[in-house]
């Protein structure tokens, strides 16, 4: 594996804010919503499956900032805004982690334009990386996990659904060594129990056209052909 060559990025305040407003706006269209991702090797090949739930408190820290000023709902309303200040963004990490991960925010956001976005286990692993699977390309991943920690404890959560827990900006390539292609992005808010919408399909019309290949639990939930629904 090439290590990875971190640039020095710079971004004035007018860069930062209207960074993050653009990343919020994106990142709104998910919000109080779960995906369900669909993805395989090929037309013809098993469908894999993973639901994410989409929260606005997610997104402060796909951003790589941990503010002081303001919480994470907070936070997330004054970037959706374009009311957030320099002053409300202390990196994470680091001043160029967290511009990095600015800079890359809204195209790995951008699931329906998804055709170069690949999704697979995560299985070459580093101390930096903790989930169970990523979507991205050749410019980061975003990493989903449902092994979500109860606050103030080292206990884990099994109620949980999966969430975006951080965004990497290393390509996929190198953290998945058999990236699948996303086929299909199913939306539902999260109180509903059935797939409605269709965010995105590879090809028109071919989840009609292999709706009976998937799963049965996963048919079960999706309204748009199911017959019984």
């Amino acid at each position: 594996m090439k290590p990875q060559i971190h640039r020095i990025i710079k971004l004035t305040e007018a860069q930062l804010v209207l960074k993050l407003h653009t990343a919020a706006l994106m990142y709104s269209n998910y919000v109080d919503t779960t995906l369900l991702f669909i993805f395989s090797k090929g037309k013809e090949s098993p469908y894999g499956v993973y639901e994410v739930s989409f929260y606005q408190y997610n997104f402060m820290h796909l951003a790589g900032i941990k503010s002081q000023t303001k919480s994470a709902k907070e936070f997330y309303e004054a970037c959706l805004s374009g009311t957030i200040k320099k002053e409300d963004c202390s990196p994470t990490h680091s001043i160029n982690n967290m511009y990095e991960k600015i800079s890359v925010i809204n195209n790995l956001l951008d699931f329906k334009h998804s055709k170069c976005y690949r999704m697979g286990e995560k299985d070459l692993i580093t101390k930096d990386n903790d989930f169970e699977l990523a979507t991205g390309n050749n410019t980061g991943v975003i990493g989903y996990d449902h092994r979500i920690s109860q606050s103030d404890s080292k206990k884990i959560n099994q109620n949980k659904k999966a969430m975006p827990t951080t965004l990497l900006t290393t390509p996929i390539t190198q953290l998945v060594s058999n990236p699948e292609k996303i086929m299909f992005i199913l939306q539902k808010t999260i109180e509903e129990k059935m797939y409605q919408k269709i965010l995105y399909e590879i090809k028109n019309d071919l989840l009609k056209e292999k709706y009976t290949l998937l799963p049965q639990n996963i048919q079960d939930i999706i309204c748009c052909y199911n017959s019984e629904a």
